[in-house]
C-alpha cells in the first residue's frame, strides 16, 4: 500500500525545531520526517561498494534551515537521491536555487556546499528510495570516493515550472530529467476534485509524488500541502484525488539500480577545442562553449580560465579537472 504523509499530520515539536539559545528559544535547523526507514533496516550492518546491494528503504525528510545562512560541506551519498527546493532559496554548488528547483543525483557523485539563504532561509526535501548511511564529506571522503570501481557521477539542477491551474488535468514532461533505467519527474496541476492515475511506477526503483501547493484526498481524507506519497514499483499507479483547492505536484521517478559498468567515452567538442572534466562529478568544461554566465567567453582554453575557478556543482578546483579523450 502507497504511503501518503502530509505535515499537518506530523506532531507539532517534528515540524519545528527550538534550542535555547543566550536564553532565547531560537528555531534551529532540523529535518521534519515525513517517511523514515524502518527500525530493523536501520540498524542492520551492510558494508557495500554497489548502491544494488543497499537496502530498500523510502525516506522523505525537510530540511528547515532555523538559522539562515548555515553551510553544508560538498559531499556525495552512496545512492540515489532527489532533492527539491520547496520553499525559500539558496545556493547548491554555484546554483542559485529556490522553488521548485530539482536536484537529481546519482550515487557517489559530489555536490555542493549547500546554503540556505542568508535571510529566508529555505525549505529543502529530500527523497530517497534505499537506506542512506549518511553524507561521505569532503575532504575527508575524497580518497574513499577515487577507490570506487566503475563510478558513473552526474547530477542535474533543473528549475521546474508547474503549469498554471485550469479547469483541467495539466501533466508536463521534465525532458531535462530522465534516462533509459527509468529516471523521470513530471509536474502536475489539477482543478478542483479532479482524478487521474499517476505513470507506472514499474519502470524505476520507486517513485514519490510530492503535493507542493492544493490538497490531495487520500482514504477519504483531505491532506493539505506539504503532503508527500510513496509508491513501490511493484504496486498499480498511484490514484490521485485533487481536493476542494485543486493540486500543484512533482512526481519524480528514481531509475532502477544495476550493477555499475564502464561508460561510453563524451562526444568529441567542436574542431580544434577540447574538453575538460571534472575527476570527481564529471561536469565537463566545453573550451568551444566556455562558461559566459561565469565571465568565460566562448572560444576559452583551458589554461586561460583563471585558477580560482571551481566546479559548479561539486566545488572542485580547477586542479582537480582532467582531459576527457575524444
Amino acid at each position: 500500500m502507497s504511503l501518503v504523509v502530509a505535515i499537518d499530520n506530523l506532531k507539532p515539536d517534528k515540524v519545528k525545531r527550538m534550542e535555547r539559545i543566550d536564553g532565547v528559544d531560537t528555531p534551529i535547523a532540523g529535518n521534519t520526517i515525513f517517511i523514515r526507514p524502518s527500525i530493523d533496516v536501520a540498524v542492520a550492518p551492510f558494508t557495500c561498494m554497489n548502491q544494488h546491494d543497499i537496502p530498500v528503504a523510502p525516506y522523505a525528510g525537510l530540511n528547515q534551515n532555523g538559522i539562515p545562512g548555515r553551510l553544508a560541506r560538498a559531499h556525495f551519498h552512496e545512492i540515489n537521491q532527489f532533492q527539491i527546493i520547496v520553499d525559500g532559496k539558496g545556493k547548491l554548488g554555484r546554483h542559485d536555487v529556490s522553488p521548485y528547483c530539482v536536484h537529481f543525483s546519482r550515487a557517489y557523485t559530489p555536490y555542493g556546499p549547500l546554503q540556505s539563504d542568508k535571510e529566508v532561509g529555505w525549505g529543502l526535501l529530500t527523497l530517497r528510495t534505499r537506506y542512506n548511511t549518511g553524507p561521505q564529506r569532503f575532504p575527508d571522503s575524497q580518497e574513499k570516493l577515487k577507490q570506487i570501481p566503475n563510478r558513473r557521477p552526474w547530477q542535474i539542477t533543473k528549475k521546474v515550472s508547474i503549469p498554471a491551474q485550469g479547469p483541467g488535468i495539466i501533466l508536463q514532461d521534465v525532458p531535462e530529467i530522465k534516462d533509459k533505467q527509468g529516471l523521470f519527474v513530471h509536474a502536475l496541476t489539477m482543478a478542483p476534485h479532479t482524478r487521474t492515475a499517476a505513470p507506472d511506477p514499474s519502470g524505476g526503483d520507486g517513485q514519490f509524488v510530492v503535493v507542493v501547493k492544493g490538497s490531495l484526498v487520500h482514504n477519504n481524507k483531505e491532506h493539505n500541502a506539504l503532503t508527500v506519497a510513496f509508491i513501490k514499483p511493484v504496486e498499480d499507479a498511484f490514484q490521485i484525488h485533487a481536493g476542494a483547492q485543486g493540486l500543484e505536484a512533482l512526481i519524480l521517478n528514481f531509475p532502477q539500480v544495476t550493477p555499475r559498468s564502464v561508460e561510453a567515452k563524451s562526444p568529441s567538442t567542436a574542431a580544434g577545442f577540447k574538453k575538460w572534466q571534472c575527476v570527481l562529478c564529471t561536469f565537463a568544461y566545453d573550451e568551444a562553449l566556455g562558461m559566459p554566465e561565469d565571465g568565460i567567453p566562448t572560444g576559452t582554453r583551458w589554461q586561460d580560465v583563471p585558477n580560482t575557478w571551481s566546479c559548479p556543482d561539486c566545488s572542485a578546483s580547477k586542479s582537480d579537472f582532467q582531459m576527457i579523450e575524444v
